[in-house]
């Protein structure tokens, strides 16, 4: 199999699968310190926390078992040959070359969450340990900033070259949300106050950012689909709902922020956070209905299929989104049981279908072989 960095979405998706359980837990279990820990759930073995519990390990594990063998084969891939140099250099495919910084923002996430659960000691030395986390934050802004520029060069400069441009092309603003929720986490829980206000401006950067590169491509990707009304190959339909976990990066990361411009800025974005989580989140449930709407023969007809593809991931993320803005909601603005009932479902829900696409991705499940 040729490598491309869109393999690692494998292990984007498993730290997203990783993180609902623990919003879950953060936000409605009781515990004691600032994150929650396995010591906090002692002695409830009720079937809802041992899933949870169960999920919550599995995915872990298997988050960065493959973020260190994915990471492997981009540095083999790296030193052969022209690979890596013809990818760059192709303005409708480079866009993958920010799924490994989107993986390392994830690892940031697990890390300051699931990693902490499973190890109180852990759990209670982080808000320390995040004074110094600002360095390697500040190192991946900057990582980031650097390859926009780079790769951004490739499609406003192709010679006059058409490209067809498609929704995995908003990678980078992926990889730019993923960075500004990494920012807004190290500023929550960091106590050294110089620490709160640098995460504070290179979080409100990686936002704002994000944010106008999202605007522009957005504009342009639903005006091209408008004009042109092509109807997207099978394998690039799925890429249609990066929009939603989009959604809910940059709305969890202004929500998270909003708490702490005011006390380190001076700048108050508390009604901003309310906007952003409502009206993204009403956003992403129209966006997957659309989506749902349009796409019904591809779920019906093609996922079920062996055929494995790297936008069939975007089908987990999706849901971790949903569930986050799910859980926010619940718990900042609308108490409901109803939102805690979709989290649960969503949950075992997103497993499932991480299994299936894992399966495939795998080698697991293979499609048939051609007969001649």
């Amino acid at each position: 199999m040729t490598f491309t960095p869109l393999r690692f979405q494998s292990a984007l998706a498993s730290g997203g699968l990783a993180l609902m359980p623990f919003v879950l837990m953060q936000f409605t279990f009781p515990h004691s310190g600032k994150i929650i820990s396995i010591n906090d759930i002692a002695g409830r073995y009720d079937p809802a926390t041992v899933f949870l519990v169960a999920v919550l390990l599995i995915s872990t594990l298997l988050h960065f078992y493959l973020v260190a063998k994915v990471s492997t084969e981009f540095l083999q891939w790296r030193k052969s040959g022209d690979d890596m140099p013809t990818f760059l250099a192709d303005p409708a495919m480079n866009v993958g070359i920010f799924s490994p910084v989107v993986a390392l923002g994830m690892s940031v996430n697990v890390v300051l969450g699931p990693v902490a659960f499973f190890i109180p000691d852990f759990a209670e030395a982080v808000p320390a340990l995040l004074s110094f986390g600002i360095y390697p934050f500040a190192l991946l802004f900057l990582l980031l900033l650097y390859m926009t520029v780079a790769v951004g060069k490739t499609w406003l400069f192709r010679a006059g070259k058409p490209v067809a441009f498609n929704y995995n092309w908003l990678l980078d603003v992926f990889a730019w949300g993923m960075v500004a929720l990494a920012g807004s986490g190290v500023t929550m829980t960091a106590t050294d106050p110089q620490v709160t206000l640098a995460g504070s401006l290179l979080t409100l950067c990686a936002i704002s950012i994000g944010l106008f590169i999202y605007v522009i491509k957005g504009m342009y990707l639903i005006v091209a689909q408008m004009t042109h009304g092509n109807t997207p190959a099978e394998p690039l339909k799925p890429a249609h709902f990066i929009v939603v976990p989009i959604n809910c990066l940059f709305a969890i990361s202004i929500f998270k922020i909003a708490g702490y411009t005011g006390s380190s800025l001076g700048v108050d974005i508390t009604a901003l956070a309310f906007a952003s989580v409502v009206i993204l989140f009403s956003l992403s449930v129209f966006w997957i209905a659309l989506c749902g709407v349009s796409f019904r023969d591809w779920f019906r007809h093609q996922f079920p299929k062996p055929d494995f593809y790297p936008s069939q991931w975007g089908l987990v993320c999706v849901l971790v989104g949903l569930e986050v803005m799910a859980i926010y909601s619940h718990v900042s603005y609308y108490p409901s049981i109803l939102f805690l009932g979709f989290s649960y479902l969503s949950i075992a829900v997103a497993s499932m279908v991480y299994a299936f696409v894992f399966l495939k991705f795998s080698g697991f499940i293979k499609p048939a072989p051609v007969t001649a």
